[in-house]
């Protein structure tokens, strides 16, 4: 996995063994980390799903709503990776 901060960020880590306990015996940890979790899988299948039906402008415009300000943080390479079109497609589509 790789992670590029675009700003000053903090990053903590834990063991998934220990997150495991953690889990087993605190329901407010339990709680906390399932929240954690179906939020990262709806996420992802909502990508997922733009990705597969969407055509490149539709990708875009659906960016824009899911992330309005992301536009003016990440760089438009780092976009179009996240959309699965070229950075090419990315400046057209922009362009219109």
């Amino acid at each position: 996995m790789s992670i590029q901060a675009t700003k000053e960020a903090s990053l903590y880590w834990i063991d998934t063994d220990r997150l495991t306990n953690l889990m087993i015996e605190s329901e407010p940890i339990r709680n906390w980390a399932n929240g954690i979790l179906r939020d990262a899988l709806s996420e992802k299948a909502e990508r997922e799903w733009c990705l597969a039906a969407l055509g490149g402008a539709e990708r875009l415009n659906w960016f824009r709503q899911a992330y309005p300000s992301y536009e003016d943080i990440f760089t438009h390479s780092l976009i179009a990776s996240f959309l699965g079109i070229t950075p090419v497609t990315m400046s057209r589509l922009r362009a219109r």
